[in-house]
């Protein structure tokens, strides 16, 4: 009789869980632009950037996704995105254990927008997924909407040499 009870708990902890490890979704912004090239250097003129993370199932938090297909876009240093070509845009695939990675700039602000870098992911089985990455400390988080971000989407960086460094792990 106690066995019951205990799978009914069981089963609601998995079900609110995984919605708790979920990647929010954001707006994708008026500058996307598909067939960017699979690229690992998104874009180096400005300070230097690299974000690695793994990309998981959100039904269990931890189960890697391979081969998961990273779309990125962002603005150049002086705070334009290029329209015309591929200039700080770029696509990774995650490997066999769901890592990407891929180096870049730290983007600007423009405007009222915080710093922040685009993502669309997409995986076999699992649907497309479109983000954007914000930075700790950032004074212009909670001028647009990027204040409604959830805390996971807003990551720290690191300075190793000369290079920030920051981890983003996607929850599809």
């Amino acid at each position: 009789m106690i066995l019951l009870p205990l799978l009914k708990v069981f089963g609601k902890s998995n079900s609110r869980f995984s919605e708790e490890c979920k990647t929010q979704r954001d707006q994708e912004g008026p500058y996307y632009k598909g067939g960017a090239p699979m690229r690992g250097e998104i874009e180096s003129a400005g300070e230097p950037l690299t974000i690695q993370g793994t990309i998981l199932n959100s039904s269990d938090c931890r189960s890697p996704i391979p081969n998961a297909v990273v779309d990125i876009w962002h603005c150049d240093s002086s705070g334009k995105y290029d329209n015309e070509g591929f200039k700080c845009r770029g696509v990774v695939k995650s490997d066999n254990n769901g890592k990407y990675t891929f180096n870049t700039i730290f983007p600007p602000s423009y405007g009222s927008r915080p710093r922040h870098i685009h993502v669309k992911v997409r995986a076999e089985g699992f649907s497309e997924l479109t983000s954007q990455i914000y930075f700790k400390g950032d004074k212009n988080l909670q001028n647009d909407f990027a204040r409604s971000a959830d805390a996971s989407r807003i990551i720290s960086l690191n300075k190793v040499e000369k290079t920030l460094k920051g981890q983003f792990d996607i929850y599809l």
